[in-house]
């Protein structure tokens, strides 16, 4: 198992368009440090890689500018066997893995874990393919969870996202705002089932483009730049980034500023060279009004619309298919800084205050890929912390204890009513000839008591378990709440919730119960073993033998010693009357009422020795098993819980 004392997690945001790194040390609960890469720009990299003739695999900006060569664009794809796909992810990955061990190398007795995204649409099987690759780069572990669960952890963890911690356990729509694609993700409850909706059309970077376009045809050397552009794709692709450059610095400016101030224009000025090496000089700064037209022009890429027009209309849609609203629409990726994003959520989601944003939008999935890691290696350390717990042994000596309780109290349940449901027409059944002996009648009795033990609907046995499990529930508290504590989780964390049996003979509790659903299967199974023994003992047997109680005993007995003699004793007498075919003027001595009458009469007293005979066969014959199956069902509530406690884990 991973130590968290010695593991360091490394969140590897490798997206579409950008690719930022975060790390985290697994033991502690800071939040994750976001990691400077040479070539990087605000620590982050441009997701493009060129194996350049000369200067070897070049990344990011470096790739981008590089003069020779064309560099490998949007290779993040579920189409890992595709040359344009496998090979830039290979050069890629291995080029950043190297810049980090180089830039800041583990140090001794330290592991690496490599936490890597994916979109959740993304099929279980591609995922596996994907992690196979990546742990031929990485060396340490390498794990691979949806950028949806990255964004969620984000959100509840990382205390960037005001007032969204205690939003997170409900449903979230998960808004990620791409330089190349538009993905929405649906989660409820940690289901880990979201419903995906994308599209792979409108990315951020469109609005580059549209900067791009009108820096040209507004250009004085409009000729000269668009010749130049033509025939160098490394100073087309220059451009393109100075535009994105320029977009972000303006965005990251007060936009009621800008507003107010007409004049003011925020961007970038740099200069080009031109195919016959003169320099082109291009000023690529907004004003407020600049944006606007921007943002207004219809792109053909949409269909026509423009970029807000095409982002809001994608929205209602997505909002309209939601399975239920969301209670926290998150918003994530460097395009989120845009105020438009936030104002078209606002307006279209029913109360405003259910949007949010962190502070740094485009680290949110690399700092929630490693925490991600870093959960991980502390739920598998918790994980097995319950499991130690589990398998030593004190849950079944908890339960050995107080198995005589569990067996009296199963006994009574049993045994009370006994007579009234079953015995008393069993006797008259007898008295009427439709039992030939006595021990048909008592077979029918354990049989009837059987097939109510049996019954689904029948609360009594579920009921006295519930009773016995919530009785024994301290004593088990006390052995979890030290886990709870020591893995930073509530002190009620792993505590046993109350049962109870519905109306309709159900459990009623918040964690599953399948396990003790189980065990009152087994304990009907096992107790109509016993059935059968413990019936004919109390109906046949010494003392308060019910036969021995009621009115026709006297005259069994002296057509008994008539019939088979006197010297036989009372035992071997009690033994053949119970296969006596009695003639029907024995059967018929007493009245059915006298005869109903004189065993209510003994009821509670033959009842009571029922329940103690069948708690005493329980115990004798079935206890280690009782012991097995109980301790087994409460195992499966705590691991039960122990999945709930671990989506606490941070």
């Amino acid at each position: 198992m991973t130590d968290p004392a010695t593991t360091i997690v490394i969140g590897f945001d490798l997206g579409h368009g950008e690719t930022a790194l975060a790390s985290a040390h697994a033991d502690r609960t800071a939040p994750p440090e976001m990691l400077d890469l040479p070539g990087s720009r605000a620590r982050r990299h441009i997701s493009a890689v060129l194996d350049h003739p000369t200067l070897g695999v070049l990344v990011g900006e470096s790739a981008i500018t590089a003069r020779e060569g064309s560099p490998y664009l949007g290779f993040k794809s579920p189409d890992l066997g595709s040359p344009e796909v496998a090979t830039p992810l290979r050069l890629f990955v291995t080029r950043i893995v190297a810049d980090v061990l180089d830039t800041t190398p583990p140090r001794p007795g330290q592991e690496l874990r490599w936490v890597f995204g994916t979109p959740s649409g993304w099929p279980p099987e591609t995922r596996r393919r994907y992690a196979k690759i990546l742990s031929e780069l990485c060396p340490g572990h390498v794990e691979v969870v949806s950028e949806s669960r990255a964004a969620l952890l984000y959100a509840r963890d990382s205390g960037e996202v005001s007032g969204s911690a205690h939003r997170v356990t409900g449903s979230v729509l998960i808004v990620d705002n791409g330089a190349s694609t538009q993905d929405y993700t649906y989660v409820s409850e940690h289901s880990g089932r979201p419903v995906d909706h994308g599209n792979i059309r409108l990315g951020a970077a469109l609005i580059d483009k549209e900067i791009y376009r009108r820096l040209v045809l507004r250009s004085p050397q409009r000729p000269l730049l668009e010749k130049t552009l033509a025939i160098s794709p490394a100073q087309s692709r220059y451009l393109e980034l100075l535009c994105r450059r320029a977009k972000e610095e303006y965005f990251r400016t007060d936009q009621q500023q800008l507003a107010v101030n007409p004049k003011n224009r925020i961007g970038v000025m740099e200069t080009i060279e031109a195919v016959d090496g003169e320099e082109i000089m291009v000023d690529i700064r907004l004003s407020y009004a600049d944006m606007q037209e921007v943002l207004d022009s219809p792109r053909p890429e949409l269909g026509g619309l423009t970029w807000r027009d095409a982002f809001r209309k994608d929205l209602a849609t997505v909002l309209g298919n939601l399975p239920a609203p969301a209670g926290l629409v998150l918003l994530t990726g460097g395009p989120s800084r845009m105020a438009f994003v936030r104002e078209i959520c606002r307006e279209l989601v029913a109360d405003p205050d259910r949007v949010a944003l962190g502070g740094e939008p485009e680290f949110a999935i690399a700092r929630g890929l490693a925490l991600a890691g870093r959960t991980s290696v502390r739920t598998a350390g918790f994980r097995a912390a319950v499991e130690e717990l589990l398998h030593s042994g004190v849950v079944e000596e908890i339960a050995r204890e107080h198995l005589p309780e569990l067996a009296a109290a199963l006994g009574t349940a049993v045994a009370g009513g006994v007579t009234e449901r079953h015995v008393i027409g069993a006797f008259k059944r007898w008295r009427e000839r439709e039992f030939v002996t006595l021990q048909d009648m008592a077979e029918r009795v354990a049989a009837d008591i059987a097939e109510e033990l049996r019954d689904p609907a029948n609360p009594r046995l579920k009921q006295v378990i519930a009773d016995w499990q919530n009785a024994i529930a301290p004593e088990l508290e006390q052995l979890t709440r030290p886990l709870a504590e020591r893995w930073r989780l509530p002190a009620h964390a792993l505590e046993l919730p109350e049962v109870s049996v519905t109306g309709a003979g159900e459990f009623d509790v918040q964690v599953d119960l399948g396990a003790a659903t189980g065990i009152v299967e087994n304990v009907a199974r096992v107790m109509n073993v016993a059935v059968a023994t413990v019936v004919a003992t109390v109906l046949f047997g010494a003392g308060t033998a019910l036969i021995a109680t009621t009115g026709p005993f006297a005259v069994l007995v002296t057509f008994g010693a008539v019939w088979w003699g006197v010297k036989l004793g009372r035992d071997e007498m009690m033994r053949r009357m119970r296969t006596a075919d009695f003639p029907m003027w024995v059967r018929h001595a007493r009245s059915e009422a006298s005869l109903a009458a004189k065993l209510r009469g003994k009821s509670a007293e033959a009842e009571t020795e029922l329940a103690q005979k069948m708690a005493d066969q329980f115990l004798t014959d079935t206890g280690d098993t009782l012991v097995r199956d109980v301790s087994a069902a409460i195992a499966a509530q705590l691991r039960a819980l122990a999945d709930e406690a671990a989506l606490e884990i941070s």
